[in-house]
């Protein structure tokens, strides 16, 4: 039996399906590689509104490590070197390293060099699921401890602000955090989930310190950020008003949040209930618009999407995930592919939007039993 017909097995797609997924993975991660990687492994960004030859961003490079993951997850692929990959990536997120958390921009160069609470999010979990992928391959737990201490850090102790704590979206008192004052939902879940995760795989009690962290930043978005009709919004500003915005990627997060919590206190919690809940709204709602929404932010939707597929033993709800996952990944594939198989979001394609492509494609080959290793 191929690879992927192996996987076809557990995931519910076809081996036709499977193949193709893999297949257009692999295509969008080698014009990824084409387009914005660099000489030495690194990422430049590209386009009109950037200094040529600029070093990207953090939160794209970081997506772009999760993107090498879930194509090895995908493999094997003839002719990818999936050590070197992994080396150059961890090569790559060095160079952003300025302790305690990583910084927006490479070190030395004269551009931003805030510490974003996200952006350190998004890299913890990569780290995560290197951890779960490759044990012992990556900088370790130990370092995925000091982003959760960090992000732990930026909760807002004030007391006298609309909605009392969340994390803060930038590391306050420097650069953008002197007139930025915003606690984002992207913020604080994903760094919740980052704390929920390192309490698995330390095997830490229920009540050790990373899991209280963690579940009292899900209880702020839950009280401060709910919509009430089941979704969240993004943001209290600094000046106390609320950002009504519903993106997908929140939604995402505050699933794989709960599905977390249902691992950690076991099947008589409420969590995985509450879990399937949030993902059934959201599926309702994003049904029609999911081309409306960068990539980046459906591949951190679905990623979770597919943790709670992992979990869960209703047969519709994990049909409907993953049938609503492949139907967006065929019509990106379809109706935003340009002729260099760049998928541009608007005016012109970024190493964000491209990178969540790879990783879209990459989960539809996986043997969905494998989704557990997913962070």
């Amino acid at each position: 039996m191929s690879t992927a017909a192996a996987r076809s097995c557990s995931s519910g797609l076809g081996v036709t399906d499977a193949d193709a997924f893999a297949e257009h993975a692999v295509r969008a991660y080698q014009a990824m590689q084409w387009r914005f990687s660099d000489h030495d492994g690194g990422y430049r960004q590209r386009g009109r509104w950037h200094s040529p030859g600029a070093a990207e961003h953090l939160w794209p490079v970081a997506r772009a490590c999760v993107a090498t993951l879930d194509l090895i997850g995908a493999g094997p692929f003839i002719g990818f070197d999936t050590d070197a990959a992994i080396a150059q990536r961890l090569a790559t997120l060095s160079r952003y390293w300025a302790p305690p958390a990583y910084s927006s921009d490479p070190i030395g160069t004269n551009l931003g060099g805030d510490l974003y609470y996200d952006d350190n999010a998004w890299v913890a979990l990569a780290l995560i699921q290197l951890e779960r992928m490759r044990p012992g391959s990556g900088p370790g737990l130990e370092r995925v401890a000091e982003l959760f201490d960090f992000a732990v850090a930026g909760w807002d102790e004030r007391t006298t602000v609309a909605k009392p704590g969340g994390v803060f979206w930038v590391q306050q008192g420097r650069g953008t955090g002197n007139r930025n004052h915003d606690r984002n939902t992207v913020s604080t879940a994903p760094n919740a989930q980052v704390g929920l995760h390192l309490a698995e795989l330390t095997g830490a009690s229920s009540d050790a310190p990373e899991q209280v962290q963690a579940e009292r930043m899900i209880a702020w978005v839950e009280s401060a950020l709910g919509s009430g009709n089941g979704l969240f919004w993004d943001k209290i500003r600094g000046d106390g008003s609320i950002d009504k915005a519903l993106w997908s990627y929140n939604q995402g997060s505050m699933i794989g949040a709960h599905v977390l919590l249902h691992r950690r206190h076991g099947p008589r919690s409420e969590h995985l209930a509450r879990a399937e809940g949030i993902a059934a709204v959201a599926l309702r709602h994003y049904e029609h618009r999911y081309l409306d929404h960068s990539p980046a932010f459906n591949a951190i939707f679905f990623r979770n999407l597919f943790q709670l597929h992992a979990a869960s033993s209703d047969v519709v709800l994990r049909g409907r995930i993953l049938g609503d996952a492949r139907a967006y990944a065929e019509r990106l594939w379809n109706e935003r592919r340009d002729g260099d198989d760049l998928f541009p979001f608007g005016k012109r394609a970024t190493l964000l939007d491209q990178s969540a492509a790879v990783q879209l494609f990459a989960l539809l080959a996986w043997d969905s039993d494998e989704y557990v290793q997913l962070a």
